[in-house]
This record gives structure tokens, sequence and C-alpha cells, in this order.
């Protein structure tokens, strides 16, 4: 009986435990997905900015980088992901580098922290229900990096708050009484993307759906900038969302 027990406690010790925390990808580009742990590896996907993944096993294999000057140290770490809502890979597993992943906790709290130094939030919370929660880019065209943050009020109506780190920091909200595309929440919001600088931006949807091939020119809109992909995650119902001639504006994608 004394041997039987010494066998289990000798098996449950030797399975490794990992933690089940949440982590988001920090990497304001995406953050390559691998097949080994190791740069060289196979890539098998993409994770977006803000992703949540769970690592499931450390490895051994430590490197540094250098990204816009700035050494950036980490391991490489095996993880599990969701596709929903943003298409990743078709494998459930892969390897990343964990120097541009942070614990979901403290970046709720470091984003939280910025909230809270403008009066504009006040009552308003961080809406961690929808991944990712807040997006990082030059919204605005200045060449400054912007930050977009999901926030919902007492009603729990969403908002989308703009903080514009421009020559004098400017706040703008969507949802709240002035909003610009006449919605009080922007609860339906599943899928929340940031669109790279220079890419097309166009309706897909006017009287009717409309293919790329078919849109005109004149309704083709491009800027040198990063704009805003938001849509519903099961239905129809979305739209680009860019800051062009001091205001916001709206294409719809079904």
């Amino acid at each position: 009986m004394k041997k039987t027990i010494i066998i289990l406690i000798t098996l449950l010790w030797a399975i490794p435990i990992f933690s089940q925390d949440k982590f988001v990808v920090t990497a304001e580009n995406g953050l390559i997905l691998r097949q080994e742990p190791n740069s060289k590896g196979k890539k098998i996907g993409k994770l977006y900015f803000g992703a949540e993944i769970t690592i499931i096993k450390r490895t051994e294999y430590s490197q540094t980088i250098v990204d816009n000057g700035k050494k950036i140290s980490g391991k490489w770490v095996k993880i599990n992901f969701q596709n929903f809502p943003t298409y990743i890979s078709n494998e459930e597993f892969g390897y990343v580098f964990d120097g541009y992943l942070k614990s979901k906790n403290e970046s709720i709290k470091e984003v939280t922290n910025e909230i809270s130094k403008y009066s504009e939030f006040k009552g308003l919370t961080l809406n961690t229900e929808i991944k990712p929660f807040y997006l990082k880019g030059n919204f605005f065209g200045d060449k400054k990096n912007d930050m977009v943050v999901l926030l919902k009020n007492k009603k729990g109506e969403t908002k989308i708050g703009f903080i514009d780190y421009g020559q004098k920091t400017r706040i703008h909200i969507l949802g709240n009484n002035n909003d610009p595309f006449n919605m009080t929440s922007y609860g339906w919001v599943g899928v929340f993307k940031k669109v790279n600088r220079n890419e097309t931006l166009w309706s897909n949807y006017e009287d009717d759906f409309v293919d790329f091939k078919d849109v005109p020119e004149n309704k083709k809109v491009k800027i040198n900038y990063n704009a805003l992909y938001m849509h519903a995650s099961e239905s129809c119902g979305g739209g680009f969302v860019y800051w062009k001639n001091g205001k916001f504006n709206w294409l719809q994608q079904e």
C-alpha cells in the first residue's frame, strides 16, 4: 500500500502544472505563430494585437530581438488559442516569442490607469468582453501612436474611446449624444481590428451588395494612417471607421 502511494505521489509531482492565466499579444502589427519554437520555424498563422492566448508549455529556447532600436528578450512558449472572432490558423497549438505577450490582468490595469487620467471617461469602465478591448495605432494621421478603447457605461452600453496623442491630447467618444453615426451603443461589435495604413477602404453595400471590382475609383478611400474595422461576429453589419477632414467617417461592410 505504501509503495502504491509513493508511485502516485511521484506521478503527480512529475505532471507539469501550467497557469491558466490569459495573456494578450502586444505586438502592434501581430505576432507570428510557428510550428517550432524558433524564429525559423514554419509559419502557421498570425495572432492579431490583443488576441488572448494560454501558455501550455515554456521552452528553454530564449531569444533577444531588436525592434525599432529597442532590445526585447524572451523565450519561446507553446500556446493554445481561439480562432474566434478572427481566423488565425488551422492548427490547434503553436509556438510564439513571449517578448510580445503580457498577462491580461496587467494589460487591464495599464489601460485602466491610462483612461483614468481623462475626465471625459468618467463613469466608463473597460469592456473586456470583446477581444481585443483596446488597439494602438496612428488613427489621426499625425504620425503619433494613439489608443482606441472599448468602454461601457453603467447601463451596459458599449462606447468607443479614442485617445489622440497629438500635439495636444484630445478625447473622442463614439456612442455619446453627439455620435456621428447616430449610435448609442456599439455592443454589437464582435470583430474589432486595426486596418493597416494605405489599405483600400470601401463600402460593399449601398442599395445592394457591391463587389470590390465594381466599386468606382472615386468611392475607394486610401489613407496613409490607420483606420478601424468593426463588424458583428455572426451576422451582417459593420464597417470601416476612419478620421478625415476633421471628422469620423463610415464605410459600410456587410
